[in-house]
């Protein structure tokens, strides 16, 4: 595997904090399981592992409540 073309998602909660996942589907999974507890985050990214940002994701959510990421 290439070094440079490693990616995570970055999410940001409304309380200031971060974390970080290996994909999108993780990142959902957790924001959905946590939702109670942290709130809906305020922002969510892709970005290299050199924290350069690619783009930002639209928090969205589906027709069956849970929320979901599109790039």
């Amino acid at each position: 595997m290439r070094r440079d073309c490693v990616t995570q998602v970055i999410v940001e909660w409304p309380n200031g904090e971060f974390e970080n996942f290996a994909t999108p589907f993780e990142a959902e999974r957790f924001i959905n399981i946590e939702l109670d507890e942290l709130g809906e985050p305020s922002a969510a990214w892709l970005e290299d592992m050199h924290g350069n940002k690619k783009w930002n994701y639209s928090i969205v959510e589906d027709e069956e409540g849970r929320l979901r990421l599109l790039d």
